[in-house]
């Protein structure tokens, strides 16, 4: 007989502008960097007109196909909720459980600044990022790891 999956005890959602227009924006300049270099390598190359548009508007076309593939891969990375359960906090494939927890307290970058959002590293390899400033996530991390501590020390 299967075990009924496990339900989160709470979900939170990164903020939708914060993890999609810096993204966007760091690709789209990548492209044109990139694009560029197409540029000057055509340009040295001995071409005909027809030719150097042919490979002008290939780039452009392998650029937008690029692009939209890495903002289709942000949404749904972004659509993927932080889920809180009794032992752990999951995202995805990725997960740490609360004793490997080694801090919860919140930093703030530039973007963050801009966005008003924050992210909380919870350990080397996993962190809970573009949190709106008006969810105080910490407090509650940090509630759930003392509650576990707890029950940690009193099944010893």
């Amino acid at each position: 007989m299967e075990l009924p999956p496990e339900q989160p005890l709470y979900s939170v959602y990164e903020s939708k502008k914060r993890a999609l227009i810096p993204k966007t924006l760091y690709l789209l300049v990548l492209a044109f960097i990139f694009y560029l270099g197409v540029l000057l390598n055509i340009s040295l190359l001995a071409l005909d007109a027809q030719q150097e548009t042919t490979f002008k508007t290939g780039a452009l076309l392998i650029l937008a196909a690029l692009i939209l593939m890495g903002i289709i891969l942000a949404v749904r990375k972004m659509r993927q909720p932080y889920l809180f359960y009794k032992n752990r906090i999951a995202h995805g494939k990725e997960m740490i459980y609360y004793i490997n927890i080694a801090g919860t307290a919140p930093q703030i970058n530039f973007f963050d600044k801009i966005f008003k959002t924050y992210s909380i590293p919870l350990g080397k390899t996993f962190s809970i990022r573009n949190i709106p400033q008006s969810i105080q996530l910490s407090n509650y991390i940090q509630q759930l790891l003392e509650y576990v501590r707890r029950n940690q020390s009193a099944s010893q």
